[in-house]
């Protein structure tokens, strides 16, 4: 009778770890797939990021900028490709930089970087480039992967990324990654950013400089 009772004690115990599993990973699986399920159910959605992203520069004051030394342009290779591109090699962005005065229609295509402030060319201001975390239901799974910032809050200090810019190839290293309001560093000579999550002020943001 006893090894019954220890066998029916364990097999609850069991049956109740086992249950116990099952609901975490339904839990981690619902973290995982919810602002996708979100954004493919509210059309809206996705416009609102783009004014959320817009706002960062729209509501910037005159920011404050040193003085940079003048770097000398990467040799011209007429190898690389004549559009310009951003490459994350650590979360798989390989994406066409799309320039639009619009950010509405530039974010909508993919990655835009943002008018009126640098590009590597001239970095008398920074570069600033951003783009949506989630995307448009129209994108395709693998346009989502490789033009969107999904996976950018993964990036860390030390990460390097490429652009080609008229056929020249540019290295920035990230120096500080944070989540905020706003941007916080105009002297950085690249920055990246997108939204944190639907409907929130918090953005993440990774300021970089060239190595390049």
């Amino acid at each position: 009778m006893g090894k019954k009772n220890t066998l029916k004690v364990l097999s609850k115990i069991y049956l109740i770890g086992g249950i116990v599993l099952v609901f975490l990973a339904f839990a981690a699986l619902s973290v995982s797939f919810y602002p996708n399920i979100w954004y493919s159910l509210k059309d809206d959605a996705s416009a609102q990021d783009t004014t959320s992203i817009a706002q960062v520069v729209e509501d910037k004051q005159e920011p404050e900028v040193e003085e940079k030394i003048e770097r000398s342009l990467p040799p011209l290779d007429e190898t690389l490709p004549k559009e310009n591109i951003i490459k994350i090699s650590t979360i798989g962005v390989d994406a066409e930089i799309i320039q639009h005065e619009d950010p509405y229609k530039g974010l909508l295509k993919g990655t835009w970087i943002v008018p009126e402030f640098g590009t590597p060319e001239n970095n008398e201001l920074p570069i600033i480039i951003a783009a949506h975390r989630f995307g448009y239901t129209s994108w395709s799974r693998e346009f989502r992967y490789t033009n969107s910032f999904y996976n950018l809050p993964k990036t860390k200090v030390g990460d390097t990324i490429q652009i080609i810019w008229n056929q020249r190839v540019y290295e920035y290293e990230i120096y500080k990654a944070e989540d905020d309001t706003q941007i916080t560093d105009y002297n950085a000579d690249l920055i990246l950013y997108t939204c944190r999550m639907y409907n929130s002020p918090i953005r993440v943001f990774r300021y970089l400089q060239r190595v390049n």
